[in-house]
């Protein structure tokens, strides 16, 4: 598997948010602040980037529209948690439980991802066009990076199972 294939930037990413929510209980006063607002905004870009590319494709091809119903409801599931914390002080212990919160929900998802939405995926996917897909991922976080140009409202599954994922290279998108 390429380091470059979607599954495999997906999977990096899962790991990224499992530091990042750890790190957070390292940090007090503005730098909390300011890390979880980075942290529920990479949160956005990671689901808005799923729900254009990976959901619709896993959805088409893996027979996993169910599967992509799931991952769209947790990811506005996650959405909902992630509001839930801006809406208390940072650092209070009502922030820190909407955080706790959001951590759990966020985790339930990223395992449910990697056990039971990865797998069939790779099967019905091959090599090369799950790493166009990966480039297009990256393509789409340059272009959203820290949420730019992404509302935060919650995604409607028949959206994203009739989103057509073009083939090719990204560049030509």
């Amino acid at each position: 598997m390429s380091d470059f294939e979607v599954t495999a930037l997906v999977l990096a990413e899962h790991e990224i948010f499992r530091r990042d929510f750890g790190a957070l209980e390292d940090l007090d006063g503005e730098e909390l602040a300011e890390a979880w607002t980075a942290l529920a905004a990479r949160l956005e870009v990671h689901a808005v980037a799923e729900e254009q590319l990976f959901y619709p494709l896993l959805a088409q091809e893996a027979d996993g529209e169910q599967t992509t119903a799931d991952g769209v409801h947790d990811h506005n599931a996650i959405r909902h948690a992630a509001a839930a914390v801006d809406e208390q002080e940072a650092g209070s212990d009502a922030w820190w439980e909407a955080v706790r919160t959001t951590r759990q929900v966020n985790a339930d998802h990223m395992a449910e991802e990697e056990t039971d939405f990865f797998p069939p995926f790779e099967d019905a996917v091959d090599d090369e066009q799950r790493e166009a897909l990966g480039m297009r991922w990256l393509a789409f976080h340059d272009e959203h990076e820290e949420a730019d140009g992404l509302s935060g409202d919650d995604a409607r599954v028949a959206e994203v199972v009739a989103t057509e994922v073009p083939e090719g290279d990204p560049s030509a998108a």
